[in-house]
């Protein structure tokens, strides 16, 4: 049995983390990560030849077999180039390819969250029933509002994914509250959409259309202050920005898993879920999932699954390069 070792990042605005990775000849063998991950901090390099400098260091006494980079940008079909959002940080696969002697591969980084999906080790269940090897959405709040869906593919005995920019959808208030929610942010946004409210920066844009309806004036804090007072409930403000963001995010769900017929279930992915999930457990977030009117019922069964691994992009990554994504 012949093994290779290939290289995966996920490349983020803040954070790049690279793994090294084992394949095996028998397909009866999983892929498998190696080791910890490398973490560099990405506002810390200007080039891709820095960066792969460093990982090449880290990484001197193995030859890989070939390289997939997940990189926060819009990457396009075989696309051979792709710069990472909110920098001045570009990556070439022909670069890639010749720092590290080996073929390599760029995917968007949420694509190899959402192939991340149905490997998770660590996920939480909130609701629904069993958990079907049939069409998934993912949904990846964070620094933006990652979506996309998987769709079983028997060719390739695994998973391909559709990836989308439905997080730029329009927001569509179902409540009272939500209309006046979104007249507020409506004053200060040219584009209300799904991710004005559902991600880190969405967390604050939300507190502050909340404070515009209590009359009060807003404080200069972070979504992380947001969240901590929210859930500790020592801020009746922060605490209903929380439970608006989670009814929000339930209803986003829902609307995804209808338009894509997710009945193998909604997979919340990202760097927000996993810190607020005890709240989002007990919070609206399953109950706006469920009301649909008269496909109530077909919602019902279609399990939440909040994941909770910590590296799930180089999970992702790992799956894409094993599939070709």
């Amino acid at each position: 049995m012949t093994q290779n070792v290939s290289l995966v990042a996920d490349i983020g605005a803040t954070n790049a983390r690279f793994q090294s990775c084992v394949f095996s000849d028998d397909p009866a063998v999983e892929p498998a990560l190696l080791g910890q991950p490398l973490v560099l901090s990405t506002v810390s390099y200007t080039t891709q030849e820095s960066m792969l400098a460093q990982v090449l260091e880290h990484f001197s006494a193995t030859q890989f077999s070939s390289a997939l980079l997940a990189v926060a940008g819009p990457v396009s079909l075989d696309a051979r180039s792709v710069e990472v959002t909110n920098t001045r940080l570009q990556f070439d696969a022909s670069v890639v390819e010749k720092s590290l002697s080996t073929s390599a591969i760029l995917v968007n980084d949420f694509h190899a969250q959402a192939m991340a999906a149905p490997f998770a080790k660590s996920i939480r269940q909130l609701g629904g029933g069993a958990i079907l090897p049939q069409v998934k959405a993912v949904l990846g709040p964070g620094s933006g509002l990652g979506m996309a869906t998987l769709v079983p593919n028997r060719d390739l005995d695994g998973w391909q994914v559709l990836p989308s920019e439905g997080g730029h959808a329009d927001l569509a208030p179902s409540t009272f509250l939500e209309a006046e929610l979104w007249s507020q942010l409506a004053q200060n946004h040219d584009h209300v959409c799904l991710e004005t409210v559902l991600c880190g920066g969405g967390l604050i844009n939300l507190y502050r259309a909340m404070c515009g309806l209590w009359g009060s004036e807003p404080e200069e804090i972070s979504a992380q202050e947001i969240s901590q007072r929210g859930q500790t409930m020592s801020d009746p403000v922060c605490h209903q920005t929380l439970e608006a963001f989670a009814g929000f995010l339930g209803s986003a769900a829902a609307n995804l898993a209808l338009t894509v017929g997710a009945r193998g279930g909604v997979y919340i992915s990202g760097g927000i879920a996993p810190q607020l999930l005890d709240f989002l457990a007990s919070s609206p977030l399953r109950r706006r999932f469920e009301e649909k009117g008269a496909l109530s019922d077909f919602v019902k069964e279609i399990p939440i699954l909040m994941v909770l691994d910590a590296h799930p992009g180089l999970t992702g990554a790992m799956y894409c390069l094993a599939h070709r994504y």
